[in-house]
């Protein structure tokens, strides 16, 4: 009887609780050990967002240099012409006013001389004074844009000093992440309490995409409605429960189509007036990257005018990077892109990953979750390993795959 009731016993003198406090126990700890795997990716992702930030920053610094250079060396081209204009000036009024010498070179050894001296200054003060301001004017924006120019130069070497030190940070969180990752996920508990919790993000995250979908279809006019029956509700639209779905136009630019976009690329939807494709996309999709950080830079500006059409995510050299969906896989390079990879996916989507250090086999069909390459810093990427991912639904224009990498459970 005593047997039936007891709910500990001991196991080499160890105690065992096997009892529902024991489960509850249990499942307390996976939950806390899977809020501390959620706490080091934010961590993580926070330390990736600010460093790709501060590149972002850099890079515009480093274009408005460029910018400044073209400006100093065009006025400096300006400066000397209108310098030997007035030079020019200056000895055609000199000599044709009947002197001989230019005293003002020479030197003023005679009363005549001085005479001749005060001619020259006359002429330069008086009939040359559209020159002589021009020159003055020029030379003195001249001046101006070379100090602006050795202030941007010195910011740009502050700021890569402080770059440095972000990408540091983020690639030691990166590793602190991927440690605890694989140190608590070998529990099978604590797998199955994060991806609850991830389940749980997903749900937030479909119902924020829907209310914002809501919000645009009740403020935008809409001019293809028919017209409207006296019951208020527009004529043939079908089931009246259904509720609004986000759709991404196609896009012929060099971001759309099928053959792969380019790192950054600008598109239609990375401009004020365009489309608004960064508002809110979720992908059914599993992580292209497990391990990684990123951090949400859509649109983002680059280097060239370009925006940031991708979501960057950090991990070491060599990680493996797999196929988010089911699909057909074509491994091609390009300039920006180094080794890339565009996925056509079974579900119509279109999805393009750049700076792979290699392929993992060839071009051919795979399934969600096959390998298909590692993350590398190729292309122009070189000393930041990363990984640059874009979704294209319908294979149409890029939206923001943040949404998407964070719903995935990355």
């Amino acid at each position: 009887m005593l047997a039936a009731v007891v709910l500990a016993g001991t196991v080499e003198g160890v105690a065992l609780d096997i009892g529902p406090a024991a489960a509850q126990t249990d499942s307390d700890a996976a939950e806390r050990a899977a809020r501390e795997i959620q706490a080091a990716r934010d961590r993580a992702n926070a330390a990736a967002e600010a460093y790709f930030q501060k590149q972002s920053d850099l890079e515009v610094l480093e274009d408005e240099a460029a910018a400044l250079e073209v400006e100093v060396d065009q006025l400096q081209v300006a400066v000397d012409r209108l310098r030997g204009d007035v030079e020019s000036l200056a000895i055609s009024r000199f000599v044709n006013s009947g002197s001989s010498g230019i005293p003002l070179l020479t030197g003023v050894e005679e009363p005549q001389d001085q005479i001749q001296a005060d001619v020259l200054v006359d002429v330069l003060t008086n009939t040359g004074a559209d020159v002589l301001d021009q020159y003055d004017a020029v030379a003195t924006e001249l001046a101006e844009k070379q100090d602006q120019l050795a202030q941007q130069k010195a910011d740009i070497e502050q700021e890569q000093v402080v770059l440095e030190q972000l990408q540091a940070d983020a690639e030691a969180e990166v590793v602190l992440l991927r440690e605890i990752e694989e140190e608590r996920l070998k529990d099978e508990a604590v797998r199955l309490a994060l991806e609850a919790q991830q389940a749980e993000e997903r749900a937030r995250q479909e119902a924020a995409v829907r209310r914002l979908a809501e919000a645009a279809a009740a403020a935008a006019p809409n001019p293809g409605l028919l017209p409207q029956d006296g019951s208020g509700d527009a004529a043939g639209t079908g089931d009246a429960g259904a509720g609004p779905t986000l759709t991404v136009p196609n896009n012929g630019g060099p971001s759309g189509g099928t053959s792969g976009g380019r790192t950054g690329t600008p598109g239609a939807g990375s401009f004020p007036g365009g489309i608004d494709t960064g508002s809110g996309y979720v992908d059914n999709i599993v992580c292209p990257m497990t391990g990684s950080a990123y951090g949400d830079t859509w649109g983002a500006p680059r280097s060239g005018g370009r925006r940031h059409e991708g979501v960057d995510m950090l991990a070491p050299i060599g990680v493996p990077i797999v196929a988010v969906t089911n699909g057909v896989v074509s491994f091609r390079q390009n300039r920006l892109g180094g080794l890339a990879v565009s996925l056509a996916g079974d579900n119509g989507n279109r999805y393009y990953y750049a700076h792979l250090s290699a392929y993992e086999g060839s071009s051919r069909r795979v399934t969600a979750g096959e390998v298909i390459g590692y993350n590398g810093d190729t292309g122009n990427a070189r000393g930041t390993p990363h990984l640059h991912f874009e979704v294209h639904p319908g294979g149409g224009i890029a939206v923001n795959p943040t949404p998407s990498v964070r719903a995935a459970g990355c």
